[in-house]
């Protein structure tokens, strides 16, 4: 017996890009909606009947607040501050970058 159809609504969008700003994941290889193309490979991947992700858009006006008060380079790769080319866990610690 179990469920005859498996539905999944995420409460942000998907996030594509690392994050070298203090959330641990510096691949895009660690991510699942990094590798996979699209929102319905990952549901095939996952095993779902539907995956829906909320856009980039609607969270933002879900906060009520403006999107520049957000960093969203997680969603969008749009980088507040260019990330080097050695994207890892501690690429900003080094202060030769901030000179």
């Amino acid at each position: 017996n179990g469920a005859k159809e498996i539905h999944m609504v995420v409460s942000c969008p998907p996030t594509r890009h690392p994050c070298p700003y203090g959330i641990d994941f510096s691949s895009r290889g660690e991510l699942i909606a990094g590798q996979k193309g699209d929102v319905a490979e990952i549901a095939r991947f996952i095993g779902l009947d539907s995956l829906h992700y909320l856009s980039i858009e609607g969270m933002v006006a879900a906060t009520g607040m403006p999107a520049d008060h957000f960093c969203l380079a997680c969603y969008s790769g749009d980088y507040p501050l260019p990330p080097p080319a050695n994207l890892g866990k501690f690429c900003f610690e080094n202060a030769e970058l901030f000179k």
